[in-house]
């Protein structure tokens, strides 16, 4: 599959006051993906955020792990992702509905590109770039329900301190501002959790390689049970 050129690379998570604004602007909209991956990816990658995001200790584990300790030495990456040829694909494929659900929701999967050079760069690199294809893959909307179900997703097969401070950070932010909604999101949680526990690794898959496969095969083989997730979900039919 041809390539289109993109351009796209870390800057926008290297700047501090871009950072500040993408940090005010998911304080308003937790729902907001491509703001939320500055924030996080600004933080993780910076002197403060190497040392409490814990993407040593889940490298470690990793290479630990015998179904993801191969991607660690090929350290395949996802790429530009080419959204229109994606949308030309056959309905209900990876790449059809992951076109789909990013344009219906203006998500940008080329906002920030970060470098591989090191192992624990290339943990980070690969989470932050196929966080999307997690989301389609496992069904977990982008809704503020969907992002904290993931989260739970995301704990059970990472073990991502960083994750877990993130999700601190949404229910503190749920307890002041809508109340009413903590059950749900802490319902989403546990779920999340124990679908990530249930399902096969998804770290280090070469999703590139999986665009035309049929979504529902696809989360049957890794044992992903979309009828679990909670919120607007992501639909095989996007």
């Amino acid at each position: 599959m041809e390539q289109a050129t993109y351009q796209y690379s870390s800057k926008p998570s290297a700047n501090p006051f871009r950072w500040l604004l993408a940090a005010w602007r998911v304080s308003k909209d937790l729902t907001n993906t491509n703001e939320a991956a500055i924030v996080e990816i600004g933080f993780s990658r910076s002197r403060l955020g190497r040392r409490f995001s814990g993407w040593r200790q889940t490298t470690n584990e990793l290479s630990d792990c015998p179904e993801t300790a191969a991607a660690l030495v090929r350290r395949h990456r996802l790429g530009p992702v080419d959204l229109q040829e994606l949308g030309r694909l056959p309905s209900g494929t990876l790449g059809r509905v992951l076109a789909e659900h990013c344009v219906t929701r203006g998500i940008d999967p080329n906002l920030v590109s970060i470098p591989s050079s090191t192992e624990v760069d290339f943990v980070m690199a690969h989470v932050f770039e196929t966080h999307d294809l997690w989301h389609v893959a496992t069904g977990w909307g982008n809704d503020e329900v969907g992002e904290v179900g993931l989260g739970g997703f995301y704990l059970a097969q990472l073990g991502l301190p960083l994750i877990a401070i993130m999700l601190v950070l949404v229910l503190l932010n749920t307890i002041a501002r809508r109340p009413t909604t903590l059950r749900e999101r802490m319902d989403a949680l546990v779920a999340g959790y124990q679908m990530g526990k249930s399902a096969r690794p998804l770290f280090g898959l070469q999703w590139d390689e999986l665009w035309a496969k049929s979504l529902g095969d696809l989360r049957s083989e890794l044992r992903l049970n979309a009828g679990e997730t909670l919120g607007e979900g992501i639909r095989i039919a996007a």
